[in-house]
This record gives C-alpha cells, sequence and structure tokens, in this order.
C-alpha cells in the first residue's frame, strides 16, 4: 500500500523538489492546502503550504524529521474551501491572494485527476507578490484626486508636493476640485478646467495634484458628486487615524460606491494606539502622517 507524507514549506515548487528529494522521482503530491498559523496571540500570522506526498510500495520510508499526513480532505474541508476559510482568518495578506475566490465550491474530496485539482496546484505555484506600496502619479498631465473631509485633503496633497515623490510636481501643480476650493490654489470645477490643467501640467512636464474637500459627514458629503466628473488618472482617500473606525467606514463606503479609490492617505497615525484600524478599510496605504507609507497596511 502507498504510503503518504505530509510536507510543509513557502511553496509549492519548493515542497515538489523537497518530495523528489527525499522519497524519489515517483513520490507525487496528492493533496495541497493553504494553511494560517496562528501567529503571536493571533497577531502577525503567515501562510504556509501543506502538501500529502504519495509513494508507492517499495520506495524508501521518509526520513525521521518527516510527519506522517495525517490530514484528510473531505466534506467542508476539500481544497477550496480550506483556503477560502485561511483568506477569511487572515487581514494582513494585501489582497494578494483573490484567485481563491474563483474557484467553484467543493464538496467532497478533489480528485488528483480532475481539472480543478490541475488549476489548483497551477495556481499554487504561482509566485505571490506583494502589493507594492502605491505612489502619486507623476506622469506630465497625470490627474491625482486627493479626497478627504474637511482640509485633510489640502494637507496631504501640499505634503505630497514638497517630499517630491518620484515626479517633477511642484507647488504650481497644486489645485483644488468640487464644489469646495481653496483661494490659495487654482480651481478645478469640470472637465474644461480639467482639460486646460492637463495641457498646462503637460507643457511643464508636471502632474497635478487635486485636493477635493467632500465636506462634512454630517451634511452627508455635499462636494462629493463633483468629484466623479473630474476623471481623474488616479484617486486617494484621505482619513483620519483618531477618529472611529466604523464612523470612518461608513463615510469610506459612500465614497467608493461613487467611484474608484486607488490608494489610502493617513493623517493622526502617530497619534492613536488604534491606527491600524484604517487596515479595515480594505484600500493599500500609499501615505501616513505626511510621508511615504514604507508598506500597505499599518
Amino acid at each position: 500500500m502507498a504510503q503518504q507524507y505530509l510536507l510543509s514549506g513557502s511553496s509549492l515548487e519548493q515542497l515538489s523538489r523537497q518530495a523528489a528529494e527525499q522519497y524519489g522521482a515517483d513520490a507525487r503530491i496528492v493533496r495541497a492546502e493553504r494553511v494560517l498559523d496562528a501567529g503571536l496571540a493571533g497577531f502577525l500570522g503567515r501562510r504556509h503550504l501543506e502538501v500529502t506526498v504519495q509513494v508507492p510500495d517499495g520506495e524508501d520510508g521518509p526520513p525521521r524529521c518527516a510527519a506522517p499526513a495525517l490530514h484528510v480532505l473531505t466534506g467542508r474541508s476539500g481544497i477550496a474551501a480550506l483556503l477560502q476559510s485561511a483568506d477569511s482568518a487572515e487581514e494582513d495578506v494585501n489582497r494578494t491572494m483573490g484567485w481563491a475566490a474563483d474557484l467553484p465550491p467543493v464538496t467532497d474530496v478533489v480528485s488528483t485527476q480532475s481539472g480543478i485539482f490541475s488549476d489548483l496546484l497551477a495556481r499554487l505555484g504561482e509566485d505571490v507578490r506583494p502589493v507594492p506600496v502605491p505612489a502619486p502619479l507623476s506622469g506630465p498631465g497625470n490627474l491625482v484626486l486627493v479626497m478627504g473631509l474637511e482640509e485633510t485633503a489640502r494637507s496631504v496633497t501640499r505634503s505630497m508636493a514638497e517630499l517630491n515623490q518620484g515626479a517633477r510636481a511642484t507647488r504650481a501643480a497644486l489645485y483644488t476640485a468640487g464644489a469646495a476650493g481653496f483661494p490659495d490654489r487654482p480651481h478645478l470645477h469640470g472637465g474644461l478646467d480639467v482639460a486646460r490643467a492637463r495641457e498646462h501640467a503637460t507643457e511643464q512636464g508636471t502632474a497635478i495634484l487635486a485636493a477635493c474637500a467632500l465636506g462634512s459627514v454630517r451634511e452627508g458629503l455635499p462636494h462629493l458628486d463633483a468629484a466623479p466628473l473630474l476623471g481623474a488618472d488616479q484617486v486617494w482617500l484621505v482619513v483620519d487615524a483618531r477618529h472611529k473606525p466604523d464612523e470612518t467606514q461608513e463615510w469610506v463606503d459612500q465614497v467608493r460606491v461613487r467611484m474608484r479609490v486607488d490608494a489610502l492617505a493617513v493623517i493622526g497615525a502617530g497619534e492613536t494606539r488604534s491606527a491600524a484600524s484604517v487596515n479595515e478599510l480594505r484600500l493599500p496605504l500609499g501615505w501616513v502622517d505626511g510621508r511615504p507609507a514604507p508598506r500597505t497596511v499599518l
């Protein structure tokens, strides 16, 4: 009777090589699971792969460090279901595993001869690359729209321009947008203003950083309607980490229903112990407290 053994590692390619080295060329991977470690008190959990290796009769036994395979994938614990459960449990994977949702539901053991299993192994073998930290677009004429409550967007666009984030953006490329403007900056009220600003920025070789004050939550974000009409190339949303997470989530959801949001800028992160709550917004972090973010989450 064929023997089965459990191996753990970071990639399917690594585990395939390890299986061949330990059990010979006839060893076959017949099960694969993506597992989330518990981490420290439920935090800092990491993903790893666990594969079941089947070795035909006659092969040498496993080395002492190999553990027998105890995972039997049946019922709800089918491959796709396990992956889906692990994805739901992990909050800090930078959305790099979005392909798991594409797999069809599995209610029984997945045959190693099925197309589902082959597709799964192919996807598991792909490199999992972290989501790059967003940065303001810097191409000449690019319109970067930064939106926030009250005057928060204004302070963020100023910090982006002052730090010259990989672009030739200068104060000459700072604008305001939407119905609420600031007197010290040119204003983009509609498509004609945007076209003129793009033309000027292209000639100057700069991007456009436009701050859009959405107004207050109490008033229902009165200036949100104008933002989608500007046709921005990139949209940033400014949130204050010191505010209550549920209140922030509510108005952020209102914005995302109306338009696509590409990146998150956070202010006040250094003034609260609960700054990590902004990760629940599920937007990649690119700017924090006036500087480029070192990673996509706090």
